[in-house]
Parts: structure tokens; sequence; C-alpha cells
């Protein structure tokens, strides 16, 4: 009887509230386990698609508006796993590019297969790039970025077989994947300390990204906005004015509304020492002129008000930057969450070791982020780009670190106007954790109007959805919290995506097996 009432349920919307907030549920599959890969396309015309892998079988499953499933379609071409790096998926007005990268002998190759609405792949794949290596690679080489209006993709990749040279070839492609420019050029690094990061690309196909100098404390005290002009050969560069501060990790975003890049830290005002406030620089995209350098100090008040007692000194530092949202009117926030682990497994100041972080050694080629199934190392720093699930989060950091505890702690959201100045800032206060993974942690945003709505999962006998907005101006809002009409549902909100302009595709777990919800905000 239980399980006649739960496919009903999954047939239907679950919950209405104030005529606006719903759940529509997709049946769960047995063969969609937790060891599963996922991706969430999105909305490509009026059907939802998502990517699945399991045990190196490759599938994107299209769903209806009412979240039944349609087809199932296999994805053939691509590689065995022994030879595939990495899959990621980029979507555009009515169809998405499945970009993928694989070795065969010693040659690394970045593809693109087109995918329509339907989920199929039609046509011959795209050959964007390859490159010759003397070596066997455990992870891609290749970073694929989109710019925002979804007209432009870059596909670089960086040698840094000479560790005082970075080079790099970036490629420019429209969103018919015809060539529009090709760059190489050298970024000199020191060869200790130097990091780059924040990897970007703006409307007008300029390439920025952040270069830094992290001292041994861990902290950053020089660092400066790098851009590539597709019609320049060298790179411009764009001090930051850090002066005595101490930054901690530095995020970036090409802002083209405002015709602008935005970047954020944290920082303190000695080596390794407390959160003291939030560093905001704007600089503007087409003269690379500063247009605002601020710093906002965080007060006594506000230290008590996160930290919830008396010794607040180090209220905030737990807390990572993980969401910059420009709002309509020309101001932006910064969301920061407080993440930590229990039972070992992270250091925040031991994170960094050498100038080259976890990548181990520095030779060879290879571009920033996660190699297809390659995993071993949590850290906070990589909650910035959360779509994709890759399943050696399930069971942490592999055979034996199953007692690792992951959290996820209060939020903080810091709302500026256009100039940088601080208009207001909100505390969300949650208490998040789990064992082995930390898929089920966390929050998403979606963006409706003038609306931040941050969705997190509030974990307990029946799992519930909660929903707080925030408008631009700051007021928060609490709405009544989407129950999960079964105790054996837990959302996975941070592995959730925007589809629509009041729509959010969100998996969730069922007992040993992953499905996905639409919400409707």
């Amino acid at each position: 009887m239980k399980k006649l009432i739960f496919n009903l349920l999954l047939c239907f919307s679950l919950i209405n509230v104030a005529g606006a907030q719903s759940i529509v549920y997709a049946d769960v599959n047995n063969t969609d386990v937790p060891k599963m890969n996922f991706e969430i396309i999105g909305k490509l015309a009026s059907n939802y698609l998502i990517y699945k892998e399991v045990k190196g079988s490759h599938q994107i499953a299209v769903f209806n508006e009412n979240m039944q499933q349609l087809q199932t379609v296999p994805i053939t071409l691509l590689p065995k796993k022994n030879e595939l790096l990495d899959v990621s998926f980029f979507t555009f007005s009515n169809f998405a590019y499945l970009v993928y990268q694989f070795q065969q002998g010693n040659i690394v190759f970045c593809n693109a297969a087109r995918v329509e609405a339907n989920g199929s792949i039609l046509q011959a794949p795209v050959v964007l790039d390859t490159t010759m290596i003397a070596y066997k690679a455990d992870r891609k080489i290749y970073t694929i970025i989109q710019n925002s209006d979804r007209s432009k993709l870059a596909v670089f990749k960086i040698n840094k077989k000479d560790r005082a040279l970075h080079l790099f070839t970036e490629k420019l492609f429209d969103a018919a994947l015809a060539p529009l420019q090709e760059n190489r050029f050298g970024v000199p690094m020191k060869k200790s300390g130097n990091y780059l990061t924040g990897y970007s690309l703006t409307d007008n196909g300029d390439f920025a990204f952040v270069k830094y100098n992290r001292l041994s404390s861990g902290d950053i005290q020089d660092a400066a906005l790098l851009v590539k002009r597709p019609d320049s050969r060298e790179c411009q560069e764009r001090p930051l004015s850090i002066n005595n501060l101490f930054l901690d990790d530095i995020k970036l975003k090409a802002d083209d509304a405002n015709n602008r890049y935005l970047l954020t830290s944290f920082y303190a005002e000695k080596k390794r020492g407390n959160i003291a406030g939030l560093y905001a620089n704007a600089i503007g995209i087409d003269n690379l002129r500063t247009v605002f350098e601020k710093t906002t100090p965080f007060n006594e008040e506000l230290k008590k008000k996160m930290s919830g007692r008396a010794n607040s000194k180090t209220a905030f530092n737990d807390l990572f930057i993980n969401s910059i949202i420009i709002h309509q009117n020309g101001g932006f926030s910064v969301a920061a969450e407080a993440l930590y682990t229990t039972g070992g497994g992270w250091d925040r100041w031991g994170y960094w070791g050498g100038p080259y972080g976890f990548y181990g050694s520095p030779y060879g080629f290879y571009g920033g982020g996660w190699g297809w199934g390659w995993g071993g190392y949590w850290s906070p720093y990589y909650y910035y780009s959360p779509f994709f699930y890759r399943s050696y989060w399930w069971g942490g950091l592999g055979s034996g670190y199953d007692y690792v505890r992951y959290n996820a702690g209060n939020l903080a959201v810091f709302s500026f106007d256009r100039e940088g100045n601080r208009v207001t800032e909100n505390i969300i206060y949650k208490n998040q954790s789990e064992s082995g993974t930390d898929g089920t942690i966390s929050y998403q945003v979606l963006l409706k109007d003038d609306q931040m709505h941050f969705v997190m999962n509030e974990q307990g006998k029946i799992a519930d959805l909660d929903d707080v907005v925030i408008t631009e101006e700051g007021q928060l809002t609490e709405n009544e919290p989407m129950e999960a009409k079964d105790k054996f549902i837990n959302f996975m909100p941070r592995y959730g995506k925007q589809v629509g302009a009041t729509t959010m595709i969100i998996p969730y777990l069922y007992k040993r097996n992953i499905s996905f919800a639409k919400v409707t905000f």
C-alpha cells in the first residue's frame, strides 16, 4: 500500500503554497543509483533534459512538463571509460552541446556534439582542438566556458611545463561552433606562490581571469585582473589595490549588463587572521578602469548575529563565497556559506600546500577544474560550480573515509548598490550535515524578477524544501516550506538548476536511488 501511495504522489503536484509553489516528481528509476553521475542539461523547447551515466553507460533522459519520462536516448559516440576525461553540457536557445574530452594514444581530443530538444544527436561531432602529450592523462586538460548571453564558447588549455611562463591556447567559437578567433599567449609566473583562477568570458569575447600570489601563510596580498581581448596579442593587466589587506579567495564574475567585472573576497587584517570583512572591486570591461574598490568591515553586532555567541571574533572564519548575483537595478549580492568537515579530511589553511594546489605536478597541459572520475579531495572552494554531480562525492574521500561528516551552516547574504556600497546584510540560519557525502547539504539560488530565492534542504523525519526570499533591497521573507510527502525523500538542491523564469529542476534521493523534481516558485 505504501508503494502504491508513493507512486501516486509521484504523478501529481504534491503541494501548492499561496498559489505559487509546487512540486512535481519524476518516477524513481531503480537503475539511477547514488553512484550515478548526472547533469541537469536544461529546458530545450518544451522538454527537460538530464544526462546520466552509470558504469560507463551514458544516456539523456527526456521529460515533459509533468516530469513524465518521454524517452531515454543512449549516447553512443563517447569513448570507453578508460579513455574519457571529461563530459560537460552547454545550453543555447533550443539545443545544447555535449563537449567531451578523451585520450587515444598520445592525442587528447576535445569534441562537441549538438544535442537536440528530443535528446538525440543527429550530427557528427566537431573536433574543437587536439593536444599531443607524452603521458596518460588522469584528468581533463581543457576548460570550456560560456558567456552570459549564451552566444559563444571558449575552449582553452594551459601548458605549465615552464613554471615561470604558462602558455595559453584559447579558441573562441560562436553558437554554431564556427571558429571566431584563436589566441596563443604567455603569462609570466613566479615559481612559488602564483595562482590563476576565475576564468570568465564576456559577451564581446574577452577572456578574463585573476592572477594572484598566495603567501606561505595561505593569504593573498598581490593580485591582478588579466584580460585577453580577441584582437590583441597580449594580455592586459589591471592590478588590485589590496594594500595592507590579506585576501582569502578571489571570485570573478563578468557583469556584462553593467559593462564591468566584479571581484570579491573575504579579507583579514593580518596573516592568518580572522575574517574581518568583504572586499569588492569593479573594473570596466571596455577600458579596464576601476569603477570602485571598497572594503566592508564586519562590525561586532554582525559577528555576534552570525555566530550566535558573545565571543564572535571567528564568526566568519568558516564562510566561503559561492554566489555573486547581479541585480536588475545594477546592484549585486554576495552569498557566503559556512562549510566545514568533522572527523577529518580538510583544513582551511593547510589546504593550499604548494603554489600549484592539489593538482600535483605543475608540468604538462591541463586547465582548471575537475577531471572525469577523479576525486579524493573535498574543498568548499569548489562549490562555485555546482551543477554536475559526480558520484565520487558519494562515499566521501574513498574507502575508509565514510566517517567524515560534511557540514553547511549559516548563510550570509550581502547586498550592494551599483556603486559598491553595502545596502543590507541578511543571515539565513541553518544547520545541515551529512556523513559520507555533501550531496544533500548547501543551497541553490533561483532568480525571479527582483527576488533571490535561496532554496535549501531542511533535513528531518520528513524533509522540507525551504524557500527564503531576499529582494534586491535586502528584504527577507521565509515562504512556507514545501514538505516532501514521503519520509524517504531527501532533496539535493545544491545540484538543482534553474530552467525557466520560475522553475528549477532539483534532484532528490529516495532510499538508494536518485530522481528529479520540477519545483515552481
